[in-house]
């Protein structure tokens, strides 16, 4: 069984450790979630409204140039802008059975009837040739413009958090 001194731990081995820097080192840096440092701790002010960020490598860097509370603000970020688009539908060529079904006949039946009663009508130009074929076939496009289109909205950046605050061990 351990006991806690004044002036350290007594172990049940009879070793004791005389000096709280064998358990912490001296001036080393660490974050608590409290509202101010414990008893043998200094608060380092040096660092303040930033996030903390986790790294595989070495730690005990810092980077970026804009506060925690400018690029999270507590109310809804307005985001507008104008778009503005153009461009071409690129070519296309229509195939038969994409076209709707339809002719180009070149008459219609007339019917023929002398003014004598006895003379019979008959049907002229029944057969009647279709028209012959127009266009090349050929690929064309369709260029476009919209215009400028204006646009807002808002972006949720009140991402949640818990306020820390580090402290150096004295």
């Amino acid at each position: 069984m351990s006991v806690l001194t004044v002036d350290g731990i007594n172990f049940s081995d009879g070793t004791s450790l005389n000096s709280r820097y064998g358990i912490i080192p001296q001036n080393s840096v660490v974050v608590f979630y409290q509202a101010s440092a414990p008893t043998g701790w200094t608060q380092l002010t040096t660092q303040n409204n930033k996030a903390l960020r986790v790294v595989s490598g070495t730690g005990g860097g810092s980077g970026g140039s804009i506060a925690f509370t400018s690029a999270f603000p507590g109310t809804l970020k307005p985001i507008t802008g104008i778009v503005t688009t153009t461009g071409t539908v690129g070519d296309t060529t229509l195939i038969t059975s994409q076209l709707p079904s339809h002719s180009h006949g070149a008459g219609s039946e007339v019917n023929v009837r002398p003014g004598a009663p006895s003379v019979t009508g008959r049907l002229a130009n029944t057969d009647a040739p279709n028209t012959g074929l127009t266009g090349g076939g050929l690929p064309h496009n369709h260029p476009f413009v919209s215009g400028d289109s204006p646009w807002s909205t808002t972006i949720d950046l009140r991402v949640q958090y818990i306020d820390v605050i580090i402290c150096r061990f004295n």
